[in-house]
């Protein structure tokens, strides 16, 4: 199946083939899905702005789409993260792409664990919480958590004295 980011004419769109991996981290262990398909995206969609696009279009959620990392595999070569790729802001998916997209594979990443409210009762406790901080904390910078969880530092520094320790590495 093919998905379609926008309504134009096919001249500017580029395919691209994405392999979506869905890592679960239920108690009972790691469970592993993958979901593979093409995307069309517009040729001047921001090359930073691929992963999300690529997600949302495959119909994951903003905040899906907002904690996944992305990798770039071209050919058999290891996947390289798309971080590394450029470093140019402007950089558009035709600038990166264009010459390649046949034979790039976009590698998504979706990390996720046991959704918090879908705990039964008896294994909510001090350190299920506190681990769950831990990993959101881990998985996501401060400025991406803002975004969505609108809390100030103070609230994770009370949160550190009340739990008597850090809750992440300061870097």
């Amino acid at each position: 199946m093919l998905h379609h980011c926008v309504n134009h004419t096919s001249g500017s769109l580029l395919p691209v083939f994405c392999v979506v991996e869905h890592k679960e981290n239920p108690l009972e262990g790691e469970r592993r899905e993958e979901h593979a398909e093409f995307v069309l995206v517009k040729r001047d969609l921001l090359f930073n702005q691929l992963i999300e696009m690529a997600l949302l279009t495959l119909g994951y959620s903003h905040s899906s789409a907002a904690q996944a990392k992305g990798l770039i595999q071209v050919g058999r070569w290891n996947p390289v993260p798309l971080s590394c790729v450029t470093d140019a802001p402007d950089a558009t998916v035709a600038d990166m792409l264009q010459d390649v997209h046949h034979v790039i594979t976009l590698k998504i990443q979706l990390h996720s664990c046991p959704k918090l409210e879908d705990l039964p009762a008896e294994q909510w406790s001090h350190s299920t919480v506190r681990n769950a901080l831990k990993e959101l904390l881990k998985d996501m910078n401060q400025s991406s958590l803002a975004k969505e969880c609108p809390l100030n530092n103070s609230f994770f520094i009370n949160l550190e004295v009340f739990w008597k320790g850090p809750l992440y590495e300061y870097s």
